[in-house]
């Protein structure tokens, strides 16, 4: 019986590890797939809601003129939070910068730019008018005339950029934009006039580039396209669109945009709007699009613009259900406190490395009951390893009498043999909710911590020697003195089978090792702290044979 319980245990750990690889070290460095050459359909080609498919060749938008790309000039939104770029070339959004977060960990590094690998013909805010039947027309080679050549807001400033334009059949289009600069938060308003008849649709699109691969690959600032549809989150990875195939969705969508771990790009439509309005998303080469298709006969709408960080407080304060982009996983109920207990502690320490450390401290008080009843039950187990020993030997061969009389044993002594694993049970929860703090939460990007851990959010490495079986140059030194910790704690545990099954258990750091290798610095640090506590745990309640 206890053979199948330590070999049951090992299976189950080694599923665990299996589970996180596949689902969480594969999201924290997903693979982008190259997209082979296929021709596309366009959203200009999407069909009304009731209608047939249109039957215009359905291209994608024109390619831009050189003279039109030089005719174009851009006007730069100044703010405390963030720089914004428009260009007057369809009167799209050509850049926007967060100034407060950096584009890589080292100190002289840009800021953070939200639209990636941006090209002149692939830009957010791009208008289109749908039709049965009719082409497409797109407004990518219309030079729109800005009121303003710049803007400064400054940190409470706010003002409204208007820009105007006509398309070649002489429908007028009007989109105007209202910034803030203490919010990230702003208004998008596009109106047209004289539109053709035959067109009976609007749609106001947003793309954003795939990160490379190889050495000019970065951080993944968005790796999927994200909409709230009945207040349920549906997310759609870059890599599981196939380059050929649209992806629709209709009626009761609250907001569309682009997620990635730290960072939403969203366009929330107005409330009255969303049962009739659809999402189209498609991925073309290395750039994935997402429209946002008005009601039948709507050539206009009035969008909120969200470009900025995943942090809760901001987007619980902006509302819209924005707060659901931000996936803390099942154990939310214990991730969000952690989270805010977290940021409360670094407001006095400065540090969120300690503030971990300190978070540990008192997860480890809160357990310590628990931990000492764990470790009287084990200690109680191993005293009666010589009389399990002797009934094993003796009922070898009546295995269902042999387990009889070795509960009977438990029972007489008042011993649960499921008494150690409880502690373990309990902290998993804990574990897991940690876990989706640090690897979610936008404040610790780019946090560092002392000497070579500069990021807690990234897995601590110190130089640039490339291991074997390790994904990113350097060493892993925090996870290294993890392993040992964790060695040493379970060298140290009573064990209560036999010095074979002790030894199996011995493999336990091992594994886990291997799986911390690409884990937050943050949560290793957690574990490393936990694993020490342990230890002098045990050295404590040893020496007061407790």
């Amino acid at each position: 019986m206890e053979q199948r319980r330590v070999l049951l245990a090992i299976v189950i750990s080694l599923l665990i590890v299996a589970l996180y690889q596949e689902l969480v070290v594969r999201r924290l460095y997903p693979t982008v797939e190259p997209t082979p050459p296929a021709e596309q359909a366009s959203p200009a080609a999407a069909p009304a809601i009731g209608e047939k498919p249109a039957t215009a060749d359905a291209t994608t938008a024109p390619a831009i003129a050189p003279e039109l790309a030089a005719a174009a000039r851009d006007v730069v939104v100044d703010t405390a939070l963030y720089r914004a770029t428009f260009t007057t070339l369809g009167a799209r959004l050509k850049g926007f910068e967060l100034k407060h977060y950096r584009a890589t960990v080292a100190p002289d590094s840009p800021p953070l730019q939200l639209i990636q690998f941006a090209t002149v013909d692939r830009l957010p805010l791009g208008v289109t008018l749908l039709g049965e039947g009719r082409p497409p027309l797109n407004d990518a080679s219309v030079v729109y005339t800005a009121d303003q050549t710049a803007v400064d807001l400054g940190a409470d400033g706010s003002s409204t950029l208007t820009f105007s334009g006509q398309l070649p059949d002489g429908t007028t289009v009007t989109k105007k934009a209202t910034l803030h600069g203490a919010d990230y938060l702003w208004t998008l308003e596009v109106e047209t006039g004289s539109v053709p008849a035959g067109y009976t649709q609007m749609s106001v699109g947003w793309y954003e580039g795939m990160n490379p691969k190889g050495p000019d690959a970065g951080e993944v600032v968005f790796d999927q396209v994200v909409v709230l549809q009945k207040n349920k989150l549906q997310a759609h990875p870059f890599a599981k669109f196939d380059g050929a195939t649209p992806i629709e969705m209709k009626s009761d969508i609250d907001w569309m945009g682009f997620s990635g771990r730290y960072f939403l790009a969203a366009v929330v439509p107005e409330a009255e709007e969303a049962n009739d309005l659809r999402v189209w998303m498609r991925r073309e080469q290395d750039h994935v699009e997402s429209v946002l298709i008005t009601p039948p006969t709507a050539f206009h709408t009035h969008a909120e613009v969200y470009a900025g960080p995943k942090d809760i407080n901001r987007l619980e304060a902006v509302g819209h259900g924005l707060r659901k982009a931000v996936d803390l996983g099942w154990f939310t109920f214990i991730a969000l406190p952690m989270l805010q207990a977290l940021r409360f502690l670094h407001h006095f320490t400065g540090n969120f490395g300690v503030a971990i450390i300190i978070l540990t401290v008192v997860i480890k008080v809160l357990f310590f009951p628990l931990t000492k009843k764990s470790f009287q039950s084990m200690r109680a187990m191993q005293k009666l390893q010589p009389e399990m020993q002797k009934i094993r030997e003796r009922l070898k061969d009546k295995p269902d009498e042999m387990n009889r009389e070795v509960m009977e044993l438990y029972k007489r002594h008042k011993v649960n043999p499921l008494g150690g694993c409880l502690p373990m049970v309990l902290q998993i929860p804990v574990f897991v909710g940690l876990y989706n703090a640090l690897l979610n939460a936008v404040e610790l990007r780019h946090a560092p911590f002392i000497g070579w851990i500069h990021d807690l959010s990234a897995p601590d490495r110190l130089g640039s020697i490339q291991l074997p079986f390790v994904p990113h140059p350097g060493i892993p030194v925090l996870t290294l003195v993890m392993g040992v910790s964790m060695l040493v704690q379970q060298w140290m545990t009573p064990s209560a089978g036999d010095p074979a099954q002790q030894r199996a258990m011995m493999i336990m750091p091992v594994v886990f090792t291997f799986m911390f290798i690409n884990f937050p610095a943050g949560l290793t640090l957690y574990w490393l702290v936990n694993n020490l506590l342990t230890i002098g745990q045990q050295y404590a309640m040893t020496r007061t044979r407790t």
